[in-house]
């Protein structure tokens, strides 16, 4: 199986789990969903790089995206950008700092051959809410 092919399965792959992880009666044995997710997040990366594939939103980097659409024709998809956020709920491009993925309501198509690798992350950490932190007194 060439690269071209293969990433798009892996991406109708990740479309069907994400549906899957959708559905709040889904029978998951070993997954507690306490709340609600609907996105697997994942990055991209580019043939000839080994850094994640990378869009600008409000001036930050970020290469955290959830797919919205699979065309699996042209092997083209329709990507929403995630804003990674620190635990203070501001927004972060570096990795170290990120305790938060923020859904957006900003889209990119992507053409699937361009990219070699996709890393799904775990779906918690999307809308992850921040920590309450109680003032000492």
């Amino acid at each position: 199986m060439d690269k071209i092919s293969s990433i798009c399965l892996a991406m109708k792959i990740l479309q069907k789990e994400q549906k899957l992880v959708t559905e709040r009666d889904v029978g998951l044995k070993f997954i507690n969903k306490s709340r609600k997710m609907d996105t697997i997040p994942f990055m991209l990366f580019n043939m000839d790089s080994q850094k994640p594939f990378t869009v600008y939103y409000k001036g930050i980097a970020t290469p955290y995206f959830r797919l919205e659409k699979l065309n699996e024709e042209t092997c083209c998809a329709e990507l929403s950008l995630l804003e990674a956020i620190d635990m203070d709920g501001y927004p972060v491009d570096s990795y170290e700092d990120v305790y938060s993925l923020r859904k957006t309501d900003t889209c990119i198509i992507v053409v699937l051959s361009c990219f070699c690798v996709i890393n799904p992350l775990p779906p918690v950490i999307v809308n992850k809410p921040l920590p309450h932190i109680e003032p000492k007194c």
